[in-house]
């Protein structure tokens, strides 16, 4: 649970001007999160290319570019073309393409919308598909990233292998531009505190660089470094030799992040405001469900005991420990809350979260609030 003595920030009244559950963002710690993440960017002097896949919001991502951020990063060639629609020209699709029909739509809306794609890589399947779609679109802006495996074992070469060496080559024979190197080091969610991620971000950096140089030796152009992962980019400084870095979590943090000691409460930006529907001798019951928290208990190597931690207006604690589809169950010690009473959830994975709901209502400080669309909730191909 989290420290009473921090619960104090979030001691604001909870508005009962819409019918729960929903999602709410305070305005003001978005603002500030994405605030200091484009200080540490522009201090080391890197590129920000946030990942847009937490908040899904192309109004939010308008506030990351309106502060600095250059280009987003998306998970899935439709989340990149709500993006384009919408405005953005300069997009990282950082998902494995190994089919060519999966980009031909993405390359369209980029033609449509003069966009510029940059997609990865990590075999020569990918750089074949990449190109075939390339071929059937030859007026799109593309380039090819290698994606690097620092350590989470998901898709990336492997660094100390001839494998990147090859692709490269393939790359350039291909005719498409070599975009550089690009890697997530998630992994860093396992590490379990600030001081064992940071040791994670070292690592990534200097098999980044050590790949880099081997590049470099074997006679390709110097290629840009792109880093990208939450907990490593709050947990150590921007590693020196890298150009890019594309956090996405940071936007809106969750009770991982607290968690791992890399946020205080004060810095969680998402909430489900839900409300009391029943309550028995076992648990409260409120009105927000798996439809609504999803079951993820955490990020690449995280597991919660519960979904979330639910919260009321005078700071007492509510651990979520078993969900159903609409229904939330609240564990309770001597006192329950009242049926009817609303509640906010801290959930422990903002993007699961995020990924359930069609809008989300952005609270101002003086409890305005404005409901926004999430564009880019619903692209799974």
């Amino acid at each position: 649970m989290m420290d009473q003595n921090h619960t104090a920030g979030w001691l604001r009244p909870l508005q009962a001007d819409r019918l729960t559950p929903f999602l709410e963002i305070d305005a003001a710690r978005l603002q500030r999160n994405l605030q200091q993440m484009q200080h540490k960017a522009d201090s080391a002097g890197v590129t920000l290319r946030p990942h847009i896949k937490t908040h899904k919001s192309v109004w939010i991502a308008e506030q990351q570019r309106r502060l600095g951020a250059r280009g987003i990063t998306v998970s899935k060639p439709s989340e990149g073309i709500a993006f384009i629609e919408s405005g953005e020209r300069d997009l990282l699709l950082a998902y494995p393409i190994v089919h060519a029909d999966s980009l031909i739509a993405l390359l369209s809306a980029a033609v449509q919308h003069q966009a510029r794609v940059t997609c990865i890589a990590d075999c020569a399947a990918g750089v074949d598909a990449i190109a075939a779609a390339h071929a059937r679109q030859p007026e799109c802006p593309l380039a090819i990233a290698i994606k690097v495996d620092v350590g989470l074992h998901r898709i990336g070469v492997d660094p100390h292998s001839d494998a990147p060496l090859l692709l490269a080559q393939q790359i350039s024979a291909s005719g498409l531009p070599f975009a550089g190197l690009v890697s997530h080091a998630g992994h860093a969610y396992g590490a379990g505190n600030p001081s064992a991620i940071a040791a994670v971000a070292q690592q990534e950096i200097a098999l980044m660089l050590g790949l880099q140089q081997r590049l470099s030796e074997a006679g390709f152009a110097p290629c840009p470094i792109s880093v990208g992962a939450t907990p490593t980019a709050l947990a150590a400084p921007v590693a020196t030799g890298s150009d890019e870095i594309r956090p996405g979590n940071y936007a809106l943090l969750d009770l991982t992040a607290w968690r791992l000691g890399l946020c205080t409460p004060d810095a969680l930006a998402l909430t489900v405001v839900t409300r009391v529907v029943a309550v028995n001798p076992h648990f409260a019951i409120v009105d927000a469900g798996s439809k609504m928290l999803s079951s993820d208990k955490g990020p690449h190597g995280t597991n919660a005991s519960g979904f979330g931690i639910a919260v009321d207006e005078d700071g007492n604690q509510y651990e979520v420990l078993k969900l159903s589809e609409e229904h939330g169950f609240l564990r309770y010690d001597d006192r329950a809350p009242p049926v009817g009473a609303l509640l906010r959830i801290f959930p422990n994975h903002s993007c699961a979260v995020v990924a359930q709901s069609d809008r989300f209502v952005l609270r101002q400080p003086d409890g305005s609030a404005q409901e926004l669309e999430i564009q880019g909730r619903g692209k799974f191909i």
